[in-house]
């Protein structure tokens, strides 16, 4: 069971129904029987109990109806119309009582109890206040309500009285709001350990996509560069071969050979091994220098995009500009791995619904500004992951600025020359 619902609703809807019964029954007790209740009005003795027990009847069943709207409702102007129609049952239920410490107490009570556990902090607090200060208000002056009845009387109670019931609301008051405290950080924290845990699975399923798209990808490129290679060896080298080959038979078939055209013959062999070398050199030096293929360019980008948005349901929109479509493996290895973090981020601190990465290129120099619309931060603590990705900038002669815009999210603004 949820502990906010627990103890922010189960558990005061049980108070509160203890302190109406008790209420209830010390009303019983106290005006049900044979003797005299207080004159509500210059009516007949008959006439004016039955108006004395409807006025507290009809009260009370309003009053706990409206408790349990406050409690239960979910639009925050439902609870506080609520909240009115409780606090006006209150004060007439016990209006013309005399019993402070007994019925009034318990009436109050219930009352200050669930405005301290139906809001959160700060109107709780504010709330409960008001109210206890307008119940000393209805119960010091009650001219408030009926001067024009001639007929109607009024209870007188001492200030020392109505300082020990402020005293006792006001403790009840702020036990309750810590207890709603106490189970609003309970339910943050719960909530934030589910949250961590989908994100640990979504980001972990993230990595492994992109990791299985790393290595398609590099297989692909690999075999397409080994059937490139495997053509231009075949063609340069191949040719080269068999022109030696043919050049060694002819020569071996020759009767007779002078030293001239020895010469000349072993002078085209050697041009041509030569040329052969340089090739395989210059395939070889190709060879040696491509680079991890998820980095040739900014395509990896859209496909981080489409696998982001997959795994978490967030949606990523990018603007390119007017930016090139590769800026070199190092650059662009930068900028996938900086976009990468920025997802995680964003899913894990931001708890963001959307990104959007807009790129532009400056005369010498490449923008990209990575945002989302979470929580954001108030204050902005430079983690590992904006440290590295800082580091890896200055290695670039680039920098990185992280802010949280007023109107909410989270932006890292990347800077590169280029």
């Amino acid at each position: 069971m949820d502990a906010r619902r627990l103890f922010c609703q189960i558990i005061p809807a049980g108070i509160v129904s203890a302190f109406m019964i008790g209420a209830a029954l010390m009303f019983a007790f106290t005006y049900g029987g044979a003797q005299r209740v207080p004159l509500f009005f210059e009516l007949g003795e008959a006439d004016n109990r039955l108006m004395f027990l409807l006025n507290y009847a009809v009260s009370q069943v309003i009053y706990g109806a409206a408790l349990l709207g406050c409690l239960y409702g979910r639009v925050f102007v439902f609870r506080g119309i609520c909240l009115f129609i409780a606090f006006a049952a209150a004060v007439i239920s016990g209006y013309v009582l005399d019993d402070l410490f007994t019925i009034n107490l318990c009436i109050y009570s219930s009352y200050v109890l669930m405005t301290a556990v139906s809001f959160s902090p700060p109107k709780n607090y504010i709330i409960s206040g008001v109210s206890i200060g307008l119940f000393v208000v209805f119960l010091f002056h009650p001219p408030f309500m009926g001067s024009a009845l001639p007929g109607l009387r009024f209870a007188e109670y001492a200030i020392d009285q109505i300082i020990l019931l402020v005293l006792y609301m006001a403790l009840l008051a702020a036990a309750m709001s810590m207890i709603r405290y106490l189970a609003e950080r309970y339910r943050e924290s719960t909530a934030e350990v589910v949250h961590l845990n989908q994100v640990g699975t979504k980001m972990l399923l993230f990595n492994h996509r992109l990791q299985e798209y790393t290595k398609n990808y590099g297989d692909e490129a690999v075999k397409k560069d080994r059937m490139r290679f495997t053509s231009e060896l075949h063609d340069s080298c191949g040719y080269v071969f068999t022109n030696i080959i043919a050049i060694t038979d002819a020569a071996m078939s020759w009767p007779s050979m002078d030293a001239r055209k020895m010469q000349d013959t072993f002078q085209i062999i050697q041009n041509q091994a030569r040329e052969g070398l340089k090739n395989t050199r210059e395939i070889l030096h190709t060879i040696r220098e491509i680079q991890a293929p998820a980095s040739e360019s900014i395509e990896t980008i859209y496909e981080m995009k489409s696998i982001f948005e997959e795994v978490t349901g967030i949606k990523v929109v990018i603007e390119t500009g007017n930016i090139r479509w590769d800026y070199g493996p190092e650059v662009n290895r930068s900028l996938i791995r900086i976009i990468q973090e920025g997802f995680t981020n964003s899913v894990r601190h931001g708890k963001a619904t959307g990104i959007t990465i807009r790129f532009w290129e400056l005369p010498g120099i490449l923008e990209m500004l990575l945002r989302d619309n979470g929580v954001g931060a108030q204050d902005i603590v430079k983690g590992i992951g904006i440290a590295g990705m800082e580091e890896r900038l200055a290695a670039l002669g680039g920098k990185l600025e992280v802010s949280s815009p007023e109107d909410g999210g989270f932006a890292l603004k990347v800077t590169i020359p280029v």
